[in-house]
């Protein structure tokens, strides 16, 4: 018998972790009403949400879910580090439907690590148990068929590819995947502590042109356009990065 579709439990696996960080939901950010974003709707898209929230040691969590005609889900995490924290940015990024997946899972290095080997030792090198089990889940993985800016700033560590179909077995794995990087996290956060201004100068300039390439260059912006207009796209674009 074939088996019956339905979507993962991203949300609940998610949510639980991300609740260990202790954070309270932002309504604003950066000066700009968020709660719209709690609730979009739109041309092929039913449902959907973003929250941003604040916790020690970081800008802000965010969470994204959205729904496209009820046959494409859009999962999204993020997470961003303060100007004080040497931390990477945790990004995990899934779009999943009957017909196959698409899925990223990293910690984006805020520093230049080929010139701060102790930073990728410190940050990264946990994450290469799960990798590899990654790889051998999903052979042929690696940033994927990504472009050129999004391959300059990813990890050594960075799982990213597409299959098809996806089967309760490859959600499952997916999850597995998302979790595990997610936990390694939140025991980096848990023990950081905020370093010398002048190291965090390069490191900031790094993240903050992260977020202006992402803002400048998402894949999935001219959907949300479509969806729910310019204005709440810029600002759904703004929010999460």
């Amino acid at each position: 018998m074939t088996e019956e579709y339905s979507f993962p439990p991203f949300e609940e696996e998610i949510q639980n972790l991300l609740g260990k960080f202790g954070g309270k939901r932002m309504e604003t950010y950066r000066g700009e009403d968020i709660t719209p974003l709690w609730d979009l709707k739109g041309e092929g898209l039913p449902w959907s949400y973003k929250y941003l929230y604040a916790a020690p040691k970081l800008e802000k969590i965010v969470l994204s879910v959205q729904s496209f005609r009820d046959k494409l889900m859009s999962y999204g995490a993020g997470i961003w580090p303060d100007d004080e924290h040497a931390l990477p940015i945790f990004n995990a990024y899934w779009a999943e439907s009957a017909k196959g997946s698409y899925f990223i899972v990293d910690f984006y290095p805020t520093a230049d690590c080929i010139c701060d080997i102790p930073y990728m030792e410190k940050y990264l090198e946990p994450l290469e148990d799960i990798c590899n089990r990654g790889m051998d889940y999903f052979p042929g993985l690696g940033s994927g068929r990504n472009p050129n800016w999004f391959k300059a700033l990813v990890s050594p560590y960075c799982l990213s590819g597409d299959f098809s179909p996806s089967t309760k077995e490859t959600q499952q794995k997916v999850l597995e995947l998302m979790t595990t990087y997610l936990t390694i996290y939140h025991d980096l956060w848990e023990k950081d502590t905020p370093r010398d201004s002048e190291y965090m100068k390069p490191l900031n300039r790094r993240k903050d042109a992260i977020k202006e390439n992402f803002r400048e260059k998402d894949p999935g912006g001219f959907m949300m356009v479509k969806a729910v207009g310019q204005e709440l796209a810029e600002l759904g674009l703004r929010a999460l990065f």
